[in-house]
């Protein structure tokens, strides 16, 4: 299975990052939130990360950038609020942790040594610390959704079967068979006789798509009269009554038609069937929830938005990037389990948690011009338990 890239499961991605290394230099803030602010530095390292994981090509990107910047920097400052969010649970990601997630680039990577790294970090123009910081980021936000937002995204055995009960018909496989047929014409001499003779010799056994390549008049006829499969109702009514009363291999008697006379064979047959229930729960399961925990995020992301002070400081941001033609590093998933451990720091917990220290926040008053929020699915969604 082919590893993610790193631009596309993190954001910023590596690629990326050598803008946002640049952001210690006084420069334009896009947004503040909270008293934190996204600069333009960041902004535009996220328009990249977007622009890749969308593979716009270049002569699109600034229409793409137009009709896409609202929702960037709303997801901008979603990261924000969740980054904040933890900090307020007081969460915080271990070292070795860290450590452990550049040890799997390295070796998917195939770079042997810390030194290799950064000089491969370097060509991507940032540290092995950024790259940790931008790790932190991810595991975080998805510590935080998980503790907020697993319980409102669990599906209970008896709403998946209700489910299954209600949509029963889609897991329900009726029965099917697979066809062919030769055609003769009227217009041939004694076709009566000839499709009668035809089906004697295939009820003998002789090969029936061979019969249909030399005698067939019909279109399927270089395909051996190979017509495809079929489940009851997908054919006429007369055609389906003949073909549906054959075992597999039969071949029906000839079948008067306006064009001369039809044989029909069934090579294949196979009764209905449903899927049982227990075969079906984890689809339903993963798919119920999958819309739960979408609802439950945009629920509790505007919960936060409103909580928030958000001061937007500009009207216009740049409509073209820069995208780099060196690939950026493959990272293996970021599916280590990293669980909250409990007061205090433990340091051999991935997540530890110390006192918590909640920020004021206020409702802020509307802002003309600020973008409508739309934000599109986290980079970490919601986990499905």
């Amino acid at each position: 299975m082919k590893r993610p890239r790193l631009g596309l499961l993190l954001l910023p991605s590596l690629a990326t990052l050598a803008v946002l290394a640049r952001a210690e230099v006084l420069e334009r803030v896009i947004v503040k939130v909270n008293g934190e602010i996204v600069t333009q530095s960041e902004f535009e390292a996220r328009q990249l990360a977007t622009v890749q994981a969308a593979r716009v090509p270049a002569a699109e990107v600034s229409a793409y950038l137009r009709q896409h910047n609202a929702k960037i920097l709303q997801e901008a400052i979603d990261d924000l609020l969740l980054a904040q969010r933890a900090a307020e649970l007081g969460y915080k990601i271990s070292a070795q942790y860290l450590q452990d997630v550049v040890e799997g680039i390295k070796k998917e990577n195939k770079i042997a040594t810390d030194e290799e790294l950064e000089k491969q970090l370097r060509r991507e123009g940032m540290s092995v610390q950024d790259l940790k910081r931008n790790i932190e980021r991810q595991v975080l936000k998805r510590q935080v959704l998980q503790r907020d937002l697993e319980a409102k995204s669990a599906v209970s055995e008896a709403e998946a079967r209700a489910d299954y009960e209600a949509r029963k018909a889609e897991y329900t496989r009726p029965e099917s068979l697979q066809l062919h047929e030769i055609v003769i014409r009227a217009d041939v001499p004694s076709a009566a006789a000839l499709a009668a003779e035809i089906v004697k010799r295939a009820r003998a056994g002789e090969d029936f798509g061979e019969l249909a390549k030399s005698h067939s008049a019909g279109p399927t006829a270089g395909g051996g009269g190979d017509l495809g499969r079929f489940g009851k109702g997908d054919l006429a009514p007369d055609v389906e009554r003949v073909a549906f009363s054959l075992e597999a291999g039969g071949v029906s008697d000839p079948i008067p038609v306006t064009e001369g006379y039809r044989i029909l064979r069934v090579s294949d047959k196979a009764p209905g069937s449903v899927t049982p229930f227990e075969e079906a729960r984890a689809d339903i399961m993963r798919r119920l929830g999958q819309g739960r925990a979408a609802q439950a995020y945009e629920s509790y992301m505007e919960g936060l938005r409103k909580a928030a002070l958000v001061d937007l400081r500009v009207r216009e941001v740049p409509l073209d990037v820069a995208v780099p033609s060196t690939p950026p590093l493959e990272v293996p998933a970021l599916d280590k389990p990293a669980p909250v451990g409990g007061s205090g720091e433990d340091p051999n917990a991935e997540v530890v948690v110390s006192p918590p220290t909640r920020p004021e926040r206020v409702r802020p008053p509307a802002l003309p011009g600020e973008p409508t929020p739309s934000p599109s699915p986290s980079p970490s969604p919601p986990p499905q338990g």
